[in-house]
């Protein structure tokens, strides 16, 4: 064993800089929602279900392995995001922004084990949970105007 590779490990160890405070959020509440959450909830939304047009019914469960590896990829990003939305200082300090923040990841964590089982409903049972904690979440800290027609639930 050459003790060269090893005592090099070790001096770059001890001189990268320990650090005990978590870092700071990098992206705005906003941000994360335009450029993680919702491009991920939307795609994972789009690989389950039907869809009836004119034409028909559109089926849209994935058909090929690539297709259920990229609602696995798309349910992790969700589970992440809420990850992320728990951050200390990314949003509100309020019990309630947890428990909407956690929902989201456990509804990603339900995403991304139905996806790998490739079951079609479980698939579609947990982005109705996806669904369910943005309405949840949304409908608390997105104010809405007097004569929306989007009603508090």
């Amino acid at each position: 064993m050459r003790p060269a590779p090893l005592l090099a490990a070790l001096v770059l160890a001890a001189a990268w800089p320990a650090t005990s405070q978590p870092m700071a959020p990098m992206l705005t509440v906003k941000e994360v929602m335009k450029h993680v959450v919702n491009p991920a909830a939307e795609t994972f939304w789009k690989g389950s279900g039907s869809v009836t047009t004119e034409d028909g019914v559109e089926e849209r469960a994935p058909t090929t392995d690539a297709a259920w590896d990229a609602l696995v990829n798309a349910a992790a990003v969700v589970l992440e995001g809420g990850v992320i939305l728990k951050t200390p200082g990314q949003g509100p300090a309020d019990p309630e922004w947890q428990r909407f923040s956690q929902q989201l990841a456990d509804a990603g964590a339900l995403g991304m084990a139905a996806a790998r089982a490739k079951d079609e409903d479980k698939v579609f049972e947990a982005g109705g949970e996806v669904y369910n904690a943005c309405y949840a979440c949304h409908a608390k800290y997105i104010p809405r105007p007097a004569n929306s027609l989007w009603k508090q639930p």
